[in-house]
């Protein structure tokens, strides 16, 4: 049987600024066959590619061919952004079941070549793991793809996908708030605690797993204590009261009287501005961004399209989002958060 537990700890796995494992294929048992509905129900493209592999014009090529094959590619995303945030994966997986998918392609891309898996969408996580998964290698895109063809033309599929889009569709926009966005920081935060969320550490205890996936786990968890050893550390000098968690709903922390949270977005910056309720302004091709440097502030630019870190402060009892005086997005986690608990602490003792 399933460890449960292991499967939801998975499902919120976080990729803190390096490579990524695809930790569902992983979990999956795999079938011969192809899951029902590959040429009748709606599919969400997985895309997750290793820095040094990375092809920007693969979604694109990919659609083509999917879109020859009958299959209804109609929302694409990459496995980072999927997974850039504990919010962001909760309300991700939110949209995409608004929309109706029931079919998820995994396309993994490291210097070993190309992993194609179909898999069926869950009703309350990403996966469904009781129903087998189908999976192909191949040196290259397309071998992966003849591969799946070829599979397709030994079965009797009922094909019904007749209104598929031209190219590839990424804009998942996600809002992390129901409340007010306000630019500014909770001066509550003086007499209430703030909870922050720390990166999960998996049990290596499962009936279904492996020796291999025990050691695999064991190091990724050791890695894991070291970055949550990082965030207490940056954390440190913080003169207010602030507590660490295994992260949690809002709900949660809200019955266990938590009114403020911690979270991050991990984004381009376009996007994250936007589900962060910042104004755009279409003319800008990058962001300024304030960090602190020896006690000053200081100004970055980022490019509007990089993929960057930004915390914020979420109260639970309303939604109410606050994103701090300053916009202090970077290209780390670790980056982020220094840039935003110095300038909240810089801010309160004014």
């Amino acid at each position: 049987m399933v460890n449960k537990k292991l499967i939801m700890l998975f499902l919120c796995v976080l990729t803190q600024g390096g490579w990524a494992q695809v930790f569902e294929t992983h979990l999956m048992s795999m079938s011969a066959g192809l899951p029902m509905g590959i040429t009748s129900d709606r599919v969400c493209v997985i895309i997750h590619q290793t820095p040094e592999m990375v092809d920007l014009s693969l979604p694109k090529n990919l659609h083509l061919n999917l879109k020859e094959m009958g299959i209804d590619a109609m929302r694409y995303l990459y496995y980072d952004e999927l997974y850039g945030g504990q919010d962001v994966y909760r309300k991700t997986l939110a949209a995409l079941q608004k929309r109706q998918i029931r079919i998820l392609m995994f396309m993994e891309v490291s210097d070993q070549g190309f992993t194609l898996t179909l898999a069926r969408m869950g009703t309350n996580t990403l996966v469904d793991f009781e129903v087998k998964a189908w999976q192909t290698k191949g040196q290259t895109m397309h071998q992966v793809l003849i591969r799946l063809a070829n599979k397709m033309r030994t079965l009797d599929l009922p094909y019904s996908n007749y209104l598929i889009s031209e190219g590839p569709e990424f804009s998942t926009q996600v809002r992390l708030f129901e409340g007010t966005h306000f630019p500014r920081y909770p001066s509550q935060l003086k007499r209430f605690s703030l909870a922050v969320s720390l990166f999960p550490i998996f049990p290596t205890e499962g009936t279904f797993l492996n020796e291999a996936q025990r050691t695999y786990l064991s190091e990724y968890n050791e890695k894991i204590a070291v970055k949550n050893a990082r965030i207490q550390e940056i954390f440190a000098d913080y003169p207010y009261q602030v507590e660490f968690f295994e992260d949690q709903s809002d709900a949660a922390y809200f019955e266990n009287r938590y009114q403020y949270v911690l979270r991050y977005a991990f984004m381009p910056g376009e996007e994250l501005r936007t589900a962060l309720g910042y104004e755009l302004d279409p003319s800008q091709t990058q962001y300024i961004s304030t960090v602190p440097v020896e006690g000053n502030r200081t100004l970055k630019t980022l490019d509007k399209q990089k993929k960057v870190y930004k915390f914020y402060v979420q109260k639970t009892a309303n939604g109410d989002l606050y994103t701090g005086r300053y916009y202090d997005a970077d290209e780390t986690w670790e980056e982020a958060l220094y840039n935003f608990k110095s300038l909240m602490t810089a801010q309160f003792k004014k």
